[in-house]
């Protein structure tokens, strides 16, 4: 009616200008038929297989018989003999016979291979590093003190023609208990051999010189690594090093952290590697601790101040850190593809000029990179993402407007405008309905039916669970606008219409853009490619002159273009699912996973299909389309909750195909002894039990099923170890520092360990260095006599201060958990050596006549893989957990003192 009053006052010219407007409105407002909503899903399904094609494509690995034609290449074949040779010693951890002297005795076998096969232009040089440190470092949130005694390094060098600089790779043979670590990180050192034999055969020597580090003791975590950088001669020469890790099980090498700064060493990447899969979001959310896990790359930025390129195997990390990272679950293709990008990575590092001018004016800067399906690689300096993300939001905005007033006439603002703030505000509401609606979905499998984590090992009800519904709430939230808001006659047809709404998605996008511009984020790059391609569609459709066209040949641009679109959106929802969905079996039992997952993949479905939601105003019977993702989220709704396929874990299968998706169960036959204030020897209180930590959702009722099984009423008698009477007196209740910092259960038990030894404290000498009637200081000169892997908590009493100790220049920050502090130690043994001294410096306000201890040290000995040593009883029960539980047993002893 707004329209039509001004209309009928007007000039006969007016209303041929009018009618010329009104000849642009399509009296056939749904143009397309309903089913055209399922070929729109259908291309987000094509695409999104396309990218998870891509995810997962590696080349076929070089063999034997390829030797003879490509001498100098990096043939997967032949690393895959190394991988089987170390994977065939089963677990590797730290101070075990199969780390220290076996998994040594393979490595340096194919050294001696080496040695007798390389080129007479070449020099390779070996040392063997067997070294001890301590240092002061915050893991997770938990600030402790790692010390390490007689850990070893295998370091080979390849000589250079110049022998000045030198580039670094690094990996790690040692494993965690329970695994072999074929992937992690066995793999990676089977690709150093492999690279270091095929150079050491080249007829001349690289530019500059190359050392291959093979450190081990990463798991324990991160000392080898420090004991290199900080204490053997050829660290000086290091100017840039690659770190070879894994955090999962196979599957494509992620380049996922660089630098600090020295964008010379992406730039490298750029042009050197044959296979590219790097993304500059991966850095971001690995550094922000989202991902619990580390790497040495954290110690050589740290300690050494050497930048370097951080790869990981990400996919499959089901089986990272369990009995099924080994080569049966693994192929020479995984080895293939890393070998040929990082020995092509080597080659170019080693001849060029990049490590002898590292420290010009090319150190300063961060980068933008990542790469398109592995095809090709793009990489650009911060400061220019931050012009390019601010040019494309702002660009994008205004081609939008201009494609569709180009059409109607500028007079006609009001109504683009208009139309625009709909496709805004429908894709903000849509948006917050839908992850409104994942988190309530979430809250209910999880709290009603108790069913969280049925996606764990069903991942395609991801799809039905968390991204239909989000898809479906975006449509209504479009449709709904279009419904209640559009006018009866307006100058813009349908067509332009919904291209107006996409100009409104484009605002949406553009804004997040820009405040993650402005916040200092560099992954504001993903959304801003989405934004570019968005920008290339609508620029030329505007140049073709298509906005309007009957043909609708703009949806047809339009889409082509979006596919492109989609396969760049689709491939992050296969990254972060492959990621977080893993992850959350080792994640903890206080936070719901659901909640994780729901909130990913709706923000993957928005970033995914936004910009096709506007079309569904194209569609006759747009509820049709609707109504199917409706139904499609009730059935997998069904069968995450009701079905046998909503489960969440599956045992080993009968091939590699079948995969096992396990839950981790950490158990710990754990004997406690309390001594006597200011005794070593006597004992005044002991008892046994087994000590679990809760990995997932649902490690409780697992165990308080299998302790049930094992004696009824065990499961029920379970409980918290912050529940224990002695919490109240005790250092960490008499527990170790783990279970504490993580959610756990203690179950008494009558049977104890067998403990052949054990960490043994002995006070060596108490020194009064000043008493006077104000206070005091005292000197605690205490050893620690045994080469187990230990934890040490000191925690003094109260009015008494720990002002210095012999293991780190200054006193740490104590250990906070649930109420309890200490100063947290950490200390590991490869091979044998002498007693562990540790030195107090206390200082009190306390008379000098008062009697009251002064501190609690607690000493627990952890002895992984120590299965010859179980209990009968003890290992009945680890054998009864189901197959699809992955079992880590240890024995613990605990030993709490007081002076």
């Amino acid at each position: 009616m707004a329209l039509l009053l001004p209309l009928s006052r007007s000039s006969s010219s007016s209303v041929r200008k009018m009618k010329a407007k009104e000849s642009n409105y399509d009296p056939n407002i749904h143009r397309l038929p309903w089913y055209g909503g399922l070929v729109l899903l259908a291309l987000v399904a094509l695409c999104g297989t396309a990218s998870y094609w891509s995810f997962f494509y590696l080349p076929p690995a070089l063999t034997a018989a390829d030797l003879a034609q490509q001498p100098l290449a990096f043939n997967g074949a032949r690393a895959w003999d190394t991988l089987t040779h170390l994977d065939a010693l089963g677990p590797k951890t730290t101070g075990s016979r199969a780390n220290e002297v076996r998994a040594v005795e393979v490595l340096e076998r194919e050294f001696s291979l080496i040695n007798a096969s390389h080129h007479p232009a070449q020099q390779v040089l070996y040392e063997k590093q067997i070294v001890s440190g301590q240092y002061g470092i915050n893991f997770f949130g938990s600030q402790m003190t790692s010390v390490y005694r007689r850990v070893q390094n295998l370091i080979v060098k390849l000589v250079g023609a110049e022998d000045r600089h030198a580039l670094m790779l690094n990996c790690h043979f040692d494993s965690v208990a329970s695994s072999p670590g074929a992937s992690d990180d066995c793999g990676s050192c089977a690709v150093m051999l492999e690279i270091l034999r095929v150079l050491s055969r080249a007829p001349e020597r690289s530019r500059h010189s190359i050392v291959f580090l093979f450190n081990g003791a990463e798991e324990t975590p991160l000392q080898a690594s420090h004991g290199f950088i900080t204490g053997h001669r050829w660290a000086r020469e290091v100017r840039a090093f690659l770190n070879l890790e894994s955090a999962g099980s196979g599957g494509k090498e992620l380049l996922f952290q660089s630098g600090p700064q020295h964008p010379w060493l992406i730039e490298a990447y750029s042009r050197a590697v044959r296979h590219p899969f790097g993304q500059a979001i991966g850095e971001e959310i690995f550094q922000s601790g989202l991902i619990p896990s580390d790497t040495d790359f954290r110690i050589f930025r740290d300690f050494g101040h050497v930048p370097g390129l951080d790869f990981a195997h990400i996919f499959n990390g089901y089986r990272y850190h369990t009995r099924y990272d080994s080569v049966q679950f693994l192929s020479p293709a995984v080895l293939q593809r890393t070998g040929d990008n990082i020995l092509s990575m080597v080659r170019l590092l080693a001849n060029g000029n990049q490590l002898a001018n590292g420290d010009d004016g090319r150190s300063e800067g961060s980068m933008v990179f990542f790469d398109f399906l592995g095809l090709f690689f793009i990489s650009y300096t911060a400061i220019e993402g931050t012009v390019l993300n601010i040019v494309v939001s702002i660009a994008g905005l205004v081609v939008g407007c201009w494609s569709v007033l180009a059409v109607v006439g500028w007079s006609n603002w009001r109504s683009m405008g208009r139309e625009m703030l709909h496709g805004f505000v429908a894709t903000l509401l849509g948006s917050g309905a839908g992850v409104g609606l994942n988190l309530a979905t979430a809250y209910g499998i999880d709290r009603a039916v108790d069913r969280s984590m049925s996606w764990y090992s069903s991942c395609w009800l991801v799809v039905g669970l968390y991204c239909m519904p989000v898809m479906m709430l975006l449509f209504i939230a479009h449709r709904e606008f279009h419904r209640l808001f559009s006018k009866s006659k307006t100058v813009l047809s349908l067509t332009l219409t919904v291209q107006a709404r996409i100009v409104g998605v484009f605002l949406f996008w553009a804004l997040l853009t820009i405040g993650a511009t402005v916040y200092g984020l560099r992954s504001a790059y993903v959304i801003a490619i989405m934004l570019t391609l968005a920008l290339f569609s609508m620029t030329l459709t505007a140049l073709l002159k298509l906005q309007s066209f009957p043909g609708g040949y703009w949806l047809i641009i339009y889409l082509l273009v979006h596919s492109v679109a989609l396969l760049w959106t689709t491939q992050f929802y296969h990254i972060f699912t492959n990621i977080f969905i893993p992850i959350t079996g080792r994640s903890g039992a206080n936070d719901n996973p659901d909640l994780i997952i729901g909130i990913v993949a709706a923000a993957c479905t928005i970033f995914t299909t936004s910009f096709l939601v506007p079309l569904v105003n194209l569609l006759r019977k747009p509820y049709r389309t609707i109504g199917t993702l409706f139904v499609l989220f009730l059935a997998a709704l069904a069968l995450g909750t009701v079905s046998s396929i909503g489960f969440p874990y599956t045992g080993p299968g009968t091939s590699p195909s079948d995969a096992p998706k396990v839950q981790r169960i950490l158990v710990q036959h754990t004997v406690r002894q309390f001594h006597e204030p200011n005794s070593t020897q006597t004992v005044r209180s002991t008892d046994a039990g087994y000590l679990f930590r809760l990995w997932d959702r649902h490690n409780e009722r697992t165990v308080r099923d299998v302790l049930e099984k094992q004696s009824p009423g065990k499961g029920a008698s379970a409980l918290e170890p912050t529940e224990l009477p002695e919490c109240k007196r005790e250092v960490f209740c008499g527990m170790p520092g783990s279970a504490i910092r993580f959610t756990s259960l203690w179950s008494p038990q009558s049977n104890r360990p067998h403990t052949p030894d054990m960490v043994k404290l002995s006070l060596d000498r108490w020194e009064a260095v000043r008493r006077n009637a104000n206070g005091s200081s005292i000197k605690l000169t205490i050893s620690l006599n045994g080469s187990f892997q230990s934890t040490i908590l000191v925690r003094p009493r109260r009015n008494v201060r720990l002002t210095g100790w012999n293991l780190t220049p200054e006193v740490p920050v104590k250990l906070a958990a649930a109420g309890h502090k200490a100063y947290f130690l950490l200390i590991t043994h490869g091979l044998a050596g002498e007693p562990v001294p540790l030195i107090l410096d206390l200082e009190t306000d306390r008379k000098s006549d008062t009697v009251e201890p002064l501190v609690d040290i607690s000493v627990t000995s952890n002895f992984w893989e120590y299965h010859e040593h179980f209990t009968e009883e003890f290992s009945r029960f680890v054998a009864s957990f189901p197959s699809w539980a992955h079992v880590v047993p240890a024995v613990t002893v605990v030993n709490v003192y007081t002076f």
